[in-house]
């Protein structure tokens, strides 16, 4: 009898394990429409109410089914978009703008966000990387070489928050933009066009930067190489290259004009590309409106 019940036990935790995981593989499966869902969403404010409530459920899937890391992955690649994508697009409205108490205000809420995007995707690495991002960016290009197709997306949002951080606070962060540039240049290498060409157009936005304040390059021959990557109906690549080729060049008729162009397109055409075609418009209509605060 004893031997019996044993192996009932024995059998129920497989039938369990089992149900588990048909669980979690089914759970997955309708949370990667969500995310489709999502990425074909129009109205701006609608996504950003949902995010936070998508982000805290999607930790708990990660917290419930620890042995499918996919829930981890969408949970990282979530959560920094929407750092990303909203809470640095704040801080941009409120810094274009001159709203310094919303600068402040959203830029102390901004710093660690952008430290929890960088632990997650360093998280998502071997440990190595870890070691070598604690002791600088030094030690971060020296193990650039030995980086891998799988890693490219976890070193492009590190790369992406890093930039992110420069941006807002240049004479702080300055010496980061070498390994910066040498992580995206990786990952261009590794995975040319991945996601919407992000790393050939953080490159060129990054050029241009510093054409506008040392001269030189204004990023223009990156820009085309984001824009063939990417594909037609990738506008953020339209809406960067205005800004940062006109600010160079210290154009503003050149910077309003591709910028009303921008803004006259009907991102309808894209439907699986209308979430982040709509962020792009935001900021093109937030640059043509400061459009003497960029090209004085």
């Amino acid at each position: 009898m004893r031997s019996t019940t044993l192996v009932l036990a024995f059998a129920l935790a497989g039938c369990s394990g089992f149900i588990n995981k048909q669980a979690a593989t089914s759970t997955y499966r309708i949370l990667e429409k969500s995310m489709e869902a999502a990425r074909r969403q129009p109205d701006l404010d609608l996504a950003r109410e949902a995010m936070p409530g998508g982000l805290m459920q999607l930790e708990a899937f990660a917290l419930a089914y620890p042995e499918h890391g996919g829930f981890r992955t969408m949970h990282t690649e979530s959560y920094c978009q929407y750092v990303v994508g909203f809470v640095f697009d704040d801080w941009e409205d409120a810094s274009l703008g001159g709203r310094d108490a919303d600068v402040e205000r959203i830029g102390t809420r901004l710093g660690p966000l952008l430290e929890r995007c960088v632990a997650a995707n360093l998280d998502r690495l071997p440990a190595a990387w870890r070691a070598a991002y604690g002791k600088g960016p030094d030690a971060v290009v020296a193990l650039l070489p030995t980086a891998q197709r799988a890693h490219v997306p976890a070193l492009l949002w590190i790369a992406t928050a890093s930039s992110v951080r420069l941006g807002m606070n240049p004479l702080r962060h300055f010496r980061e933009l070498p390994s910066i540039e040498a992580m995206l240049t990786r990952c261009s290498e590794l995975a040319p066009g991945y996601d919407d060409a992000k790393a050939e157009l953080l490159l060129g936005t990054l050029t241009a930067a510093k054409g506008a304040v040392f001269g030189g390059d204004d990023g223009a021959a990156k820009f085309a190489r984001a824009r063939k990557l990417a594909g037609e109906g990738t506008l953020i690549v339209d809406v960067m290259e205005a800004r940062g080729i006109a600010v160079v060049h210290k154009d503003r008729p050149a910077l309003q004009a591709a910028l009303e162009r921008v803004i006259a397109i009907d991102v309808a055409r894209w439907p699986e590309r209308r979430l982040s075609n709509e962020l792009a418009l935001r900021k093109a209509r937030r640059y043509l409106a400061a459009a003497a605060v960029l090209v004085p």
